[in-house]
């Protein structure tokens, strides 16, 4: 999310908007959000239903939480971009940026990103498990 309050200006000049979601309680997204000094709203989703709905929870990590992911959603609700990553490897805000700057550009949705996973993501998730 750091990488997102270094590229905040970027992207709303881009005329996006940014907004996370969590799984977290408010005031532990709250707290979060201040210790980072993000200049964007930590949406609280508690009961898990934005995030089945979107296909990005992950039951398996930490009794749930949601999937590192990023949408652009244009003004008629229309999915412009979607990357759904991994703890390991996510989007990045640069790249975000130049996906608005195409989206603002083109008609066409952009096709969505697929990940695929590579030994240092199975290693990670392995380690994961361990932890648990």
């Amino acid at each position: 999310m750091a990488d997102y309050r270094e590229h905040y200006q970027e992207i709303r000049s881009a005329g996006a908007c940014v907004v996370a979601v969590s799984v977290d309680l408010p005031d532990k997204s709250e707290a979060l959000r201040g210790h980072l000094s993000l200049p964007f709203p930590i949406l609280c989703d508690t009961e898990h239903r934005v995030v089945r709905e979107w296909d990005i929870y992950n039951s398996g990590e930490k009794g749930g939480i949601a999937k590192p992911a990023v949408f652009i959603i244009d003004p008629n609700r229309v999915v412009r971009f979607a990357s759904v990553d991994t703890v390991v490897r996510r989007v990045s805000a640069a790249e975000i940026v130049s996906q608005l700057q195409h989206v603002a550009a083109e008609a066409e949705p952009v096709r969505r990103r697929v990940h695929i996973p590579q030994l240092s993501d199975w290693i990670s998730a392995i380690r994961n498990i361990i932890q648990r």
